[in-house]
């Protein structure tokens, strides 16, 4: 892809500092005691798990840590983490890529579902982070009035860039908001809060402030070639003595059944299953690198006919020929969600 014009990031969880590290800090500094760490003593956290497994929601949880804690609200305690550590709460690794975006001339935006409940419009003008950008959008604007990852929000922020979404690259915290960004256009990068890094590296490749490295040019090649159900851009990713394990069983040898197994058991071709999947979403992550070996981590969704949703996720082994890949190891699973 060309260089992108614009850096749009979601705040909680990208720009500021994971929750549960602004609740150690809280505590940490003489604020109020917490007795649920979170992600980060899941085993002592049985509402957490809850979380994980799908039985409460995120909502519930941090409502349900809130009150533990003394406060009414999961706002009104995030009011007093914001209060109490003020500056501190912002990342640096992010406020470093925003600021070096800006210095690159690259344009830059925020777009938040909660921003303004959680923190209110007097808090966010007053913290120079986030009112020097170029586009400050909320769900809750008149000109918006529905939350990520709808179409709305993305499209306003982008309108306010003065930038096509194409040449936009936008973090969030949640598969389900990057994916918003990928549908309207624009290169979505999921990041992991606890583990920030990768994602601020991949963003700074996109942005052309650093050089992207061959094994992230491959991977978004594939991503690309695979969410566009185009058969010719994948063959061209693969040697001419390319196999094919899936599930430790040999599936095909060489390009001509290498092009067999896509159309007969992946679904491409006019008459695939790719093509008749609603609601489909795909993610490809570089989870590791080494000589010509490459780790990535695939998941993608979609609705069948009948209106099931569908996961499927896989951890796949790449073994490479200088650019081509001349083995490929998938493991898959797939299930209803």
């Amino acid at each position: 892809m060309a260089e992108a014009k614009a850096l749009l990031l979601d705040v909680g969880d990208v720009i500021m500092r994971p929750d549960p590290v602004l609740i150690e800090m809280y505590h940490n500094s003489g604020g109020a005691a917490f007795a649920r760490r979170g992600q980060l003593d899941p085993m002592n956290d049985a509402p957490w798990r809850d979380y994980l497994a799908g039985r409460i929601t995120a909502k519930e949880y941090w409502h349900g840590l809130a009150v533990e804690a003394g406060f009414d609200t999961h706002p009104a305690m995030w009011r007093a983490l914001a209060h109490h550590l003020g500056d501190a709460i912002f990342d640096p690794a992010a406020v470093t890529l925003m600021d070096d975006a800006r210095a690159a001339g690259i344009r830059l935006g925020i777009l938040s579902n909660d921003m303004y409940n959680f923190s209110g419009r007097e808090w966010v003008a007053a913290q120079p982070v986030l009112a020097g950008v170029d586009a400050l959008v909320d769900s809750t604007d008149p000109d918006v009035m529905i939350r990520k990852p709808a179409p709305q929000g993305y499209l306003v922020a982008a309108a306010k860039l003065a930038v096509a979404p194409a040449d936009v690259v936008f973090l969030d915290d949640t598969p389900e908001c990057v994916d918003g960004a990928n549908a309207v256009g624009m290169t979505g990068v999921l990041v992991q809060p606890l583990d920030r890094l990768p994602a601020f590296t991949l963003t700074r490749e996109l942005l052309g402030l650093l050089p992207e490295t061959r094994e992230r040019r491959l991977v978004r090649l594939a991503e690309a070639a695979y969410r566009a159900n185009d058969l010719e851009r994948v063959m061209a990713l693969f040697h001419p003595a390319v196999t094919i394990d899936w599930n430790g069983r040999r599936v095909a040898n060489g390009l001509s059944e290498a092009r067999r197994f896509h159309e007969e058991r992946l679904g491409f071709g006019a008459d695939g299953a790719v093509s008749t999947r609603r609601d489909y979403t795909l993610r490809k992550t570089l989870r590791a690198a080494s000589g010509d070996t490459i780790t990535v981590e695939w998941e993608s969704t979609y609705t069948t006919p009948a209106g099931e949703q569908m996961t499927s996720r896989a951890g796949e082994f790449w073994r490479m020929r200088g650019d081509l890949l001349i083995e490929w190891h998938a493991y898959n699973h797939r299930w209803a969600t």
